[in-house]
């Protein structure tokens, strides 16, 4: 079985702030991380609207966003569908120039409705894993206990999952941890060496 690892967002690129995008607010958009996380039974929003740096747009392949959402490159997402199958929607992720007043974008900002003219990057897409999940097999992985709810799982050290007829998906989840995106090393190993960045992978998964 091959190691398995955790893939985060690198933060190195971070320069006076603390994300890449921030998104527009909508409704109920603080529930919006668990419903995205949550499966396929919860209905979410399909178009998101951020501003951000457009700088780095194009370099960045991993986007860090104040939604902690798995918002990737559109040539990243080609990579891991290229290296097997498993089931997911995109969520379209429109960016405009955070340097630009918001006067200047919006024909109506309770819509979030953009003038002409207004450049928005829309080459990265929110990508939200469905069901089903990959299982735990609890006798071989390593893991920790939340002292305070002896249900929940706390760091594991060591993730060993049962097999799955076929093979691990390129990209999946655990149900004990759902917002955790989980690859296997040799896609590790195919990320890295396509030069994606923005990308942290850690064999502790928290």
């Amino acid at each position: 079985m091959e190691k398995i690892y955790e893939m985060t967002w690198s933060k190195d690129h971070l320069v006076d702030v603390e994300y890449d995008i921030f998104h527009m607010p909508f409704e109920m958009d603080e529930s919006y991380r668990a419903r995205f996380f949550g499966g396929s039974k919860y209905n979410i929003q399909k178009n998101l609207l951020f501003s951000g740096d457009i700088k780095i747009l194009g370099e960045i392949d991993f986007i860090v966003n104040d939604l902690w959402l798995p918002i990737f490159s559109k040539r990243m997402i080609d990579l891991l569908t290229s290296l097997g199958s498993f089931e997911y929607e995109l969520i379209t992720c429109g960016i405009f120039d955070f340097t630009l007043p918001h006067e200047k974008v919006f024909e109506d900002r309770s819509k979030w409705i953009i003038k002409n003219g207004i450049e928005v990057n829309k080459d990265y897409f929110a990508l939200r894993l469905l069901d089903p999940t990959v299982e735990i097999d609890y006798d071989k992985s390593e893991y920790d206990i939340v002292m305070k709810d002896p249900l929940r799982l706390g760091t594991i050290t060591k993730l060993v999952v049962k097999e799955s007829v076929g093979g691990l998906p390129p990209i999946f989840k655990i149900k004990e941890k759902p917002s955790r995106i989980l690859v296997t090393e040799s896609v590790k190993d195919e990320l890295e060496a396509a030069g994606l960045q923005g990308l942290v992978f850690d064999g502790n998964i928290f």
